[in-house]
């Protein structure tokens, strides 16, 4: 029997072009964008662990420079604190050489807080702005720790050290300081 033949060229034509889209060609071309494809996505999804953490440093480095500049500015702000103490000690001290110029017990106590353990005070005077005063120690070490007291104690413009001997004895100290 013969075969009956179809003149419906139109289906015709559609099954043919669709026989040629299957060939072998077409399904690699097709096949190769595809792999083409996944690797881009693969890619871009691959580096995205990349941009992150470079995002994260950018992000560290912009805060660590905010932090430096905070700490500029905790710095001064520290620097002002110890400045505004200090002046409030001078106008402490100010007021209490105004207030011992009748009465020298508040600059004699001031005195006796900043002296070495076994100082003794012999002779102290008060006139207008400055001290004389006399005072024994025990041993050239509390000598030292004298000078530095008087001279830190920020009562006094200057604390010139008499003459001192280095044996291990008993010292009478003679001071004229002026007061600030």
């Amino acid at each position: 029997m013969r075969e009956k033949k179809e003149f419906n060229f139109a289906q015709r034509w559609i099954d043919e072009l669709s026989r040629e889209n299957q060939s072998p060609s077409v399904l690699k071309s097709q096949v190769f964008t595809w792999i083409i494809g996944s690797l881009l996505l693969l890619g871009v999804v691959g580096s995205t662990p990349w941009l992150w953490e470079y995002k994260v440093r950018r992000d560290i480095r912009l805060v660590e420079d905010k932090i430096s500049n905070l700490r500029e500015i905790a710095n001064q702000v520290n620097e002002l604190k110890a400045l505004k103490t200090k002046a409030e000690g001078q106008e402490q001290l100010q007021s209490l050489m105004q207030n011992s110029t009748h009465d020298p017990a508040p600059i004699l106590d001031k005195l006796k807080s900043i002296l070495p353990v076994g100082s003794i005070v012999n002779s102290f005077s008060l006139q207008e702005n400055t001290v004389t005063l006399s005072i024994s120690v025990p041993t050239p070490v509390d000598v030292a720790r004298l000078w530095t007291s008087l001279r830190d104690s920020g009562m006094f413009q200057m604390v010139d050290m008499p003459t001192v001997l280095l044996q291990d004895q008993a010292q009478t100290l003679n001071f004229n300081l002026t007061l600030k």
